[in-house]
């Protein structure tokens, strides 16, 4: 059984959400398109990016926990991850719209935008020969220029605050996959190619890669919502 561990994990990451779309007050499934679209979108560049990582040896996956089936060298369990955990944290992130009045961090979200871009940015220039922490600090810090001074995305404030509430599942999650519950870890990473710092068993630089992947799915399903209230297509 242990070889549908990350498997397994991955079922449980999915079936709640799964089965609370159809719920009467915030009736998720009415933005699976959406969700599905962002995916689509983040999957184009991560997806690649992981094959890379992986045939470089920057991180990889231990075959006493996985069911042996690939796809593009990396393991099914790996390509569910892209698609469960996306769809679980817009979830939630549809959740916290529905029952938390109004914008919380509306009015403070370009200042948190700012200190994220600067956190970035110093973190690739002081990191840029470790791979993984260059390459995700990098793509994060333009991403979030972007949204910042050219989209002026509305809707960051609520990003930030539905990714303060992932991170209980994530570290739970992500724990999972590096070893917080197994005497080895799922996922094992090259020290060599980011900070070396952990949160609990997960490497730090995995929270700013979880926010630019969650990032780019929330801003394509909020570009959907928006053109589905207008019937114009636009960015925001």
């Amino acid at each position: 059984m242990e070889n549908y561990y990350y498997l397994l994990l991955m079922l449980l990451t999915l079936s709640y959400p799964l089965l609370r779309s159809f719920e009467y007050r915030v009736r998720f499934v009415r933005y699976w398109p959406g969700v599905f679209l962002g995916t689509a979108v983040m999957c184009l560049i991560f997806i690649p990016w992981d094959v890379w990582f992986t045939a470089t040896g920057v991180w990889g996956f231990n075959d006493r926990y996985i069911s042996g089936i690939f796809i593009a060298n990396l393991p099914v369990e790996e390509w569910m991850f892209f698609f469960f955990v996306p769809f679980a944290c817009a979830f939630i992130y549809e959740v916290l719209n529905y029952f938390v009045a109004g914008d919380p961090l509306g009015g403070v979200q370009n200042k948190i935008t700012a200190a994220l871009i600067f956190l970035s940015f110093v973190l690739s220039v002081v990191y840029v020969d470790r791979l993984y922490t260059f390459t995700t600090f990098s793509l994060l810090c333009l991403f979030l220029l972007w949204h910042l001074l050219i989209n002026k995305s509305p809707f960051l404030g609520k990003f930030y605050l539905a990714f303060l509430i992932i991170q209980i599942p994530f570290l739970l999650v992500n724990g999972a996959l590096t070893g917080l519950f197994t005497p080895e870890p799922v996922v094992w990473y090259n020290n060599a190619e980011n900070m070396g710092l952990r949160l609990l068993t997960i490497p730090l630089d995995d929270v700013g890669y979880n926010m630019l992947m969650l990032l780019i799915v929330i801003t394509v399903l909020e570009n959907y919502k928006q053109r589905k209230l207008t019937g114009v297509l636009t960015v925001t």
